[in-house]
């Protein structure tokens, strides 16, 4: 296996352009697929070094940033907390701080595991994915960009840019929280993210996603549909937490089983109901 630093993307549209390459950054996914002797590639790319594949800045009404941006970079940011409170609160529980030291975002999605917890606030922050290519560049929303465990919408002679996440407009109550086998550096059994407005005790807008529960991290779109518009009571409670059992599609594996992560799903669609409830 060949290795090569890259310095800037002309070096690397020239450097993908054979087959037999993948891209190394933060390293977190692919050098343990590498030890285990996954399909290891001809050539190793590390792109860490590009200056502008590590850029993180407010642009206009939206944050972007570079896919080599390693998560600790992207939490240091000025304002992150106040303006995009999810996607801070999410990727400070994500791993270790060594890992947060090391991994990306623009890996992180790439990897496409139906438990990354990054994709949650990404999906409900209706985030974008930059690829750029010999053939140009393209955008793609999240929920297009992950196709299935391991698999997402790059082509050939593609890499990730950046991620672009737009600002909200309206200020929101935002949960998170996943259950795994251990309190710390776990890797998520299921679960579920939301962006609600209250007005009173009305939920005014209602965004929810869940991991490790389908293919990919998914938005739970009835479930939503259901509560938007509705005064928050046990009756709506119970309700939407049947309709988020009902609309995930889990496996049974060595961590948990279906019927289990589909019961863990409801019960955090509704503890973050009550959860907007009480703040709102």
């Amino acid at each position: 296996m060949q290795y090569v630093r890259i310095e800037s993307e002309a070096a690397l549209l020239e450097a993908i352009a054979p087959p037999g390459a993948s891209l190394l950054s933060g390293g977190t996914d692919l050098l343990v697929k590498l030890r285990a002797g996954v399909a290891p590639p001809d050539r190793l790319l590390d792109i860490s070094g590009v200056p502008s594949l590590r850029e993180i800045v407010w642009n206009n009404a939206e944050l972007q940033i570079g896919a080599a941006a390693s998560m600790t970079d992207i939490l240091g940011l000025h304002g992150l907390a106040e303006r995009l409170p999810l996607l801070s609160t999410v990727l400070q529980s994500l791993g270790s701080v060594q890992i947060r030291n090391r991994a990306t975002l623009g890996g992180n999605l790439v990897n496409a595991s139906p438990a990354a917890d990054s994709a949650i606030p990404l999906l409900l922050y209706d985030a974008v994915v930059e690829l750029a290519g010999s053939n140009g560049e393209r955008f793609l929303p999240v929920s297009e960009f992950l196709i299935g465990p391991g698999k997402t919408a790059l082509q050939g002679c593609e890499y990730v840019r950046s991620i672009r996440v737009p600002l909200p407009t309206q200020s929101s109550t935002c949960f998170f929280h996943k259950v795994g086998k251990r309190r710390a550096l776990t890797i998520a059994i299921a679960s579920v993210g939301a962006r609600l407005v209250v007005d009173g005790n009305r939920i005014a807008e209602a965004r929810f996603a869940a991991g490790s529960v389908a293919p990919t991290a998914l938005r739970l779109h009835e479930v939503e549909r259901r509560v938007t518009g509705h005064a928050v009571d046990s009756d709506l409670i119970a309700e939407a937490s049947e309709v988020a059992q009902a609309t995930v599609s889990p496996i049974d594996d060595i961590r948990a089983t279906a019927e289990y992560r589909r019961l863990v799903v409801g019960a955090l669609v509704a503890r973050a109901l009550r959860t907007a409830l009480a703040h709102g």
